[in-house]
């Protein structure tokens, strides 16, 4: 008998003193396996010989006191107790990742990990930044773009601190319960075309009307595309056939701004373009879904001094767009 079926059989429960005892190494062991699917590349990655990856495996369980690991005719797996308990230990790896990358350069200075999707480092990022250094609370970040399920998921890896992201009124509850949300303001998204496309002149424009093209759309299962097809669908019509697919909006503005293309875009976003004269936003007779800019924090970790900083400076520049005024500042001591 293993010592976690000894454990199990005997009604033991976790041990502290055990779960003490454990290493870095053991807890990156589960994560390995789950990514290779075998013990033996986990051991590698570690370079450690089988035996010592058995016995490690043996500790793990024994501390912890469940099986962890399911051996398969291809290798290995996480059981229903790994998976739960990989969904606790990546954050604390990614805690200890990023207590290592914040550490590696000028460690007087805090590291935020800010995940975010591309446009909002057109309008948002850089209104907050300035403020931050103006208060001279701005600290290091490390800004990864993604889309809104990717940032999600780097989030629940511990691989993020933050996200500012666009959520629809249906989305928010598969956050709840793993995040704290802040609504910053409302968003809603904007058909774009470029200053001499006929549509630029029409008022009132209809969804029938938006078929002419030429469009330019995020690929399938992007969140985007669904918000901007959903409308079609809903009224009984196929949604139009992208003549280009990009997941890049700086990219598809700038595609638009060259050519007799159609785009989506956050209506928010758009200033920045619409300023240089580059793109006009499409009069439509309904406008498409609104939904809310949002950021976003894990809900089981306290944030830290920095990330409440930045969430403020965020909250006080989206603030002064919706006419509020701005949260007091907070300089640091």
């Amino acid at each position: 008998m293993s010592p976690a079926s000894a454990a199990r059989a005997a009604g033991a429960t976790p041990l502290p003193s055990r779960i003490d005892r454990l290493r870095i190494r053991h807890l990156r062991l589960l994560d390995l396996v789950a990514r290779s699917g075998s013990l033996t590349a986990a051991g590698e990655v570690l370079h450690l010989s089988q035996p010592a990856v058995t016995k490690m495996l043996q500790e793990l369980e024994l501390a912890f006191g469940c099986k962890l690991i399911e051996r398969t005719p291809r290798g290995a797996r996480l059981s229903l107790a790994g998976e739960r308990a990989l969904e606790r230990l990546r954050v604390v790896l990614g805690a200890i990742d990023a207590a290592g990358e914040a550490l590696l350069v000028r460690p007087e200075i805090p590291l935020v990990r800010l995940g975010m999707l591309p446009l909002v480092g057109v309008d948002v990022l850089p209104r907050a930044v300035a403020r931050l250094r103006a208060q001279g609370n701005l600290p290091r970040l490390a800004v990864r773009e993604h889309t809104v399920a990717g940032l999600a998921a780097m989030l629940c890896a511990g691989e993020l601190d933050c996200i500012v992201g666009r959520l629809q009124q249906d989305d928010a509850g598969q956050f709840q319960a793993s995040a704290r949300i802040t609504r910053l303001r409302d968003e809603y998204l904007a058909v774009v075309c470029a200053p001499g496309h006929s549509l630029a002149r029409q008022r009132d424009v209809a969804l029938a009307d938006l078929h002419e093209g030429p469009w330019i759309l995020p690929p399938r299962g992007t969140h985007t595309r669904d918000v901007f097809e959903q409308p079609f669908l809903d009224s009984g019509q196929l949604p139009p056939v992208p003549h280009i697919e990009s997941a890049s909006f700086h990219s598809n503005l700038a595609m638009t701004a060259a050519g007799d293309f159609l785009t989506v875009a956050p209506a928010t976003a758009l200033a920045h373009y619409q300023a240089m004269s580059m793109v006009r936003e499409v009069r439509l007779r309904a406008p498409f879904a609104s939904g809310h800019l949002v950021f976003i924090t894990p809900a089981e970790i306290e944030s830290l001094p920095a990330v409440d900083q930045l969430r403020e400076a965020l909250e006080a520049v989206t603030a002064q767009d919706s006419g509020l005024p701005p949260a007091p500042v907070r300089r640091r001591r």
